[in-house]
């Protein structure tokens, strides 16, 4: 019985705000974690930005080469406008922690290698392999990358692709996505 009394006495004293920190200073606090306070140190960067885009049909392997960048013609979501569906390029409106994936399938006796590459440079890397049986095959990345505004993004093909197809239809889709985690 005297243990259930401690706690309410305990209880009441922290809601009242006794030896704790005030509404404005705990949502101050909160506030600038998220940085949606204006007049906070992080007031300005707290832009929501996320895209998802896929492509809206098979590629064949015959016409990919090595290093071309994969277009995803399908955007669904562009927050931010940072997807650019003509040139395939994620261009960083902004700068923080950006989470980006990528999906690729490849289809009966194919293969294809993709890049996530920042400014040229690999940051991840996958094989979609169905290679040697007719079937469907598929390759996800996700890649955590610190990003600076203006910081260019794109999937493009690696070392090894051959076959025929790369699949992005109503069964599975060829995609690449992303956003601002922090």
């Amino acid at each position: 019985m005297l243990k259930p009394l401690l706690l309410f006495f305990l209880f009441v004293g922290v809601a009242n705000g006794n030896d704790s920190c005030d509404r404005k200073e705990m949502e101050d606090t909160i506030c600038s974690l998220c940085g949606q306070r204006k007049g906070s140190q992080l007031a300005g960067t707290g832009q929501q930005i996320a895209f998802y885009a896929y492509m809206s049909s098979n590629i064949q392997i015959k016409t990919l080469s090595k290093h071309r960048i994969f277009v995803y013609d399908r955007v669904e979501t562009n927050i931010g406008n940072g997807y650019d569906a003509k040139s395939g390029k994620f261009i960083a409106p902004e700068s923080g922690v950006y989470v980006i994936h990528t999906t690729t399938v490849s289809y009966d006796k194919s293969h294809s290698v993709i890049e996530v590459v920042k400014h040229g440079v690999i940051k991840n890397i996958g094989i979609a392999d169905s290679g040697n049986h007719d079937d469907y095959a598929s390759t996800s990345t996700l890649t955590v990358l610190n990003l600076k505004r203006g910081d260019v993004l794109n999937t493009r093909v690696g070392p090894g692709y051959g076959g025929q197809y790369l699949l992005s239809n109503t069964l599975a889709r060829m995609s690449f996505s992303g956003f601002k985690l922090l």
